[in-house]
């Protein structure tokens, strides 16, 4: 019989925590609290991801481990090609880093299809409220909302499942399919037998790195801690030495200032910019400051003046033309952000 470690059940807890969570209300605040530092999310299901896909990369590697005797043949085919997974660990790096880079080519896809800045929020309408932008994506997240809502599958109603995203990035979304669960086993085998505390740190570096293949990208808080805590392992070797850690520290830098870099660019402060897709004619913005309209082909370009933060004037502008149009571009105002 296993004999059952620390990390075994540290595998446990962190599973049923995630089903705790999801099954229920009462830790939903708390969780989000506690995660928002990592994933910058608004409701439990990144937090959810997290807890669930950490444990679970613990648990089965403890289980494959346990089964060396019996997978003699496989294992030494396996490992004899990755000695402690190393191998598989770079792998694991180069099929995230493509998923991403993919997502930002998506991004830069849809915005061009339309004729509009590269550095706009972009708002699906039909049939609920998705936003996704260049530092920000949620162009792979559509592709699980539309999976759940295919299989008819019951999500509580504050998390948020994006689907109504897929019909603007199809079928590039799609990669997701194939990049995720093959970055999950690449994953689980690149932990093989290393030190404990190195497969606790490799499993949630490279769970991080997971999220943001659905949710955020290459610029967001999971994907700048995953991609560089999981760069910092593959660099380190024996004996350590710090100077290993620079590169992967230059990255995590480099990933920084680039995302800060897309934000300030794109940002402007006197009013925000829409260009609505598809606008019905009974369009109402009398509830808001119009600098100016212009219409066009199919769509309407509007300049708003507003003082309220970019997410509380996104929030209005869901109700106000949720049902009007199919969509909207938006320029951002980076300065509200430390509002």
């Amino acid at each position: 019989m296993k004999k059952i470690d620390l990390l075994d059940l540290i595998g446990t807890f962190l599973i049923l925590l995630g089903v705790l969570v999801y099954v229920t209300d009462f830790l939903d605040s708390a969780m989000t609290t506690i995660t928002w530092p990592l994933l910058s999310g608004s409701s439990e299901g990144k937090a959810v991801l997290l807890l669930v896909i950490m444990g679970s990369l613990i648990l089965f590697n403890s289980l494959l481990r346990s089964r060396r005797g019996f997978l003699d043949t496989f294992y030494t085919k396996l490992y004899t090609y990755s000695p402690e997974g190393r191998k598989y660990l770079k792998w694991f790096i180069i099929v995230v880093l493509l998923t991403y880079l993919v997502g930002i080519l998506l991004e830069v896809w849809l915005r061009s299809s339309y004729g509009v800045s590269l550095l706009t929020i972009f708002v699906s309408l039909n049939p609920s409220p998705t936003s996704t932008s260049p530092t920000h994506s949620h162009v792979f997240k559509s592709v699980l909302g539309y999976l759940i809502d295919w299989v008819g599958f019951n999500v509580p109603g504050d998390i948020h499942t994006g689907g109504s995203l897929i019909q603007q990035v199809t079928p590039g979304a799609y990669l997701v399919i194939f990049t995720l669960p093959a970055a999950y086993l690449l994953g689980l085998f690149s932990l093989d037998n290393r030190l404990a505390i190195h497969r606790l740190v490799m499993a949630f570096c490279m769970t991080l790195a997971l999220v943001a293949m659905l949710d955020g990208g290459l610029f967001s808080q999971p994907g700048v801690m995953g991609l560089g805590g999981t760069l910092g392992m593959y660099a380190i070797k024996s004996p350590f030495q710090f100077r290993q850690l620079l590169i992967p520290a230059l990255v995590v830098i480099l990933l920084i200032v680039s995302g800060v870099a897309v934000e300030v660019a794109g940002s402007n402060p006197d009013y925000h910019e829409l260009t609505i897709i598809h606008p019905q004619s009974t369009l109402d913005l009398s509830g808001y400051d119009v600098i100016s309209i212009q219409e066009g082909e199919n769509r309407t370009i509007v300049r708003i003046k507003t003082d309220q933060s970019d997410k509380m004037f996104l929030e209005s502008l869901f109700a106000s033309l949720s049902g009007k149009a199919e969509g909207f571009f938006m320029t951002w105002d980076f300065a509200t952000y430390f509002g």
